[in-house]
């Protein structure tokens, strides 16, 4: 039996951060909110928490929050920080210092040097940065002369990618991958560009659309030195950022509600009818079905994941002409040991691993969140996050095989930890990372296609160079100043990305130029 619910002003699908944004600035504003939440225990999407892994050691009791996974905070997250400025929100940041490159060849020893502070610091203006890499002894020592000498097509690759602006046009790339935009890079240099779009996109080669890697170049790093700044958080994403919004939405009057798995989205007169799953509010009776609930709102914003979002609307409404990008699972190993790692390799708090390793990148725990910090210190251990992207054969081996996998990779870059093992965890993360494919005309926008119903996640169509937890602040923004204007309601400022430096914005004019003289000289062609 349906049980019919509070009518609400608007009703949010979804409360990971981009649904939760668009809340809060929507409760901010007087509206009666709803966010329905499918995860039973946390809310936050990609940045949820998760059951705590408990550790005797020493003779005391420690517990350690889990999470998604950990995450950076970037330079050019102007919006996000704006909110957590208004909210008087404090994450607790820690700067990144320094990010390693870890190399492993086939049948070789493994090379490493430290990359991040030359990004950040170099003295060379961006687009040509990277090469302050090369006065770097390690980093010159990992190249052979074919890297040398496939440099002026790294260079070419670089600078093509200024020309194009994915997250905001229509770039018509989408029949390219990263595979494709590798072409003829030597090994060494692909693996290190590949390790980076790795951790961002999480997906091989030629899954990673072009116009989504080179969306990534542009806003990360590409245009700007300072665009590669970034913090981390001091402890757990759901304690420094969710649960303070969540709090936030519910002191402005919003509602959030678990386990509420959306159903069917109906249209009714001039709103929307919204149908969801809960389960049984009585415990006693486990065998009870789940209940069904609904409510009516003037207006919803959809705010779920690739996969969440495709399942609901082509169900429930006509949206099989829509594109819709792929969406990518993740592993999240975590490792405790009784001692520290030595060495000038383990000065780097985080890094990415290339060639031949299971992992793609870790963080020394112990360094970034407060509660290993403060076990580190009475123990002399240490922690490290690893995350695991695939391919997809190696996302389906054993939890056991992948720990042991991941800590063998552990041991041939610090072999002091290969028989230092305290505890370790794993986590599966679902498909629901998503690889951003560009300004696609056919992807689902913030404003779409039916009338009063809106879209907001860091996969949405909206025309802002930003990507990820800033371009889901962003759309969530976007999402509420649809139903504000719809109320005659003041809007919230949206920041753009910061400028490209002087002479790649020179470089990024003069190649626009040329792509506007040579579609122009194709028009003539063809109407010839």
């Amino acid at each position: 039996m349906t049980q019919p619910q509070p009518d609400q002003q608007v009703i949010i699908i979804g409360a990971g951060l981009a649904g939760m944004t668009a809340g809060l600035h929507l409760a901010r504003r007087g509206l009666s909110v709803l966010l329905l939440e499918a995860d039973p225990n946390f809310p936050g999407g990609r940045l949820q928490g998760g059951a705590a892994v408990t550790l005797e050691h020493n003779g005391r009791t420690w517990s350690f929050p889990g999470e998604h996974g950990l995450h950076g905070v970037w330079g050019q997250y102007h919006n996000l920080r704006a909110m957590l400025a208004r909210e008087d929100i404090d994450p607790g940041f820690v700067p990144a210092k320094e990010e390693a490159w870890i190399l492993r060849h086939p049948k070789s020893a493994v090379q490493w040097t430290k990359g991040g502070s030359a990004l950040r610091k170099s003295w060379i203006p961006a687009p040509f940065h990277y090469l302050a890499l090369f006065i770097r002894p390690r980093f010159l020592q990992m190249l052979t002369l074919r890297d040398l000498a496939s440099m002026f097509r790294v260079l070419g690759g670089l600078i093509f990618a200024t020309a194009y602006d994915p997250a905001v046009e229509d770039a018509r790339l989408d029949r390219f991958t990263l595979a494709d935009f590798f072409k003829g890079w030597s090994p060494t240099l692909q693996s290190l560009f590949l390790g980076l779009a790795r951790n961002f996109t999480s997906a091989r080669p030629d899954q990673v659309p072009q116009a989504g890697f080179i969306a990534f170049l542009r806003f990360y790093t590409l245009l700007r030195r300072d665009a590669w700044r970034f913090n981390y958080f001091n402890r757990d994403s759901h304690s420094a950022l969710i649960a303070p919004l969540q709090a936030r939405i519910e002191a402005a009057g919003g509602k959030l509600q678990l386990g509420a798995q959306v159903t069917d989205l109906i249209r009714d007169g001039e709103g929307w009818r919204v149908q969801w799953q809960q389960p049984p509010s009585s415990e006693a009776v486990p065998e009870a079905e789940n209940e069904i609930s609904e409510a009516n709102a003037s207006h919803v914003i959809l705010a779920l994941d690739i996969p969440g979002a495709r399942k609901l609307l082509t169900h429930s409404l006509s949206a099989h002409a829509l594109t819709w990008s792929m969406a990518v699972p993740s592993v999240v190993v975590r490792y405790w040991f009784n001692r520290k790692p030595k060495g000038s390799s383990a000065e780097p708090e985080a890094g990415i691993f290339t060639g031949e390793f299971i992992l793609d990148n870790y963080f020394w725990l112990h360094r970034i969140q407060a509660v290993f910090g403060d076990w580190s210190q009475v123990t002399g251990g240490s922690a490290v996050e690893c995350h695991i992207y695939g391919p997809p054969e190696i996302l389906l081996e054993p939890d056991a095989v992948l720990l042991a996998r991941g800590l063998q990779d552990i041991g041939r870059v610090w072999p002091e930890l290969r028989s230092a093992l305290i505890t370790q965890s794993i986590r599966r993360n679902a498909a629901t990372h998503s690889l951003f494919s560009g300004n696609t005309d056919q992807g689902l926008s913030v404003q779409t296609p039916w009338s009063q119903l809106w879209a907001c996640g860091d996969w949405v169509r909206y025309p802002h160079g930003s990507l990820y937890m800033e371009r889901a602040v962003v759309t969530g923004l976007a999402a509420a100043n649809g139903v504000l204007t719809a109320k005659n309601l003041p809007t919230y400022d949206i920041q753009p990305v910061d400028p490209p430096e002087i002479l790649v914005r020179w470089i990024e004019r003069l190649l626009r130029w040329v792509r506007r003289r040579a579609r122009s000289y194709g028009q003539r062609r063809e109407q010839n």
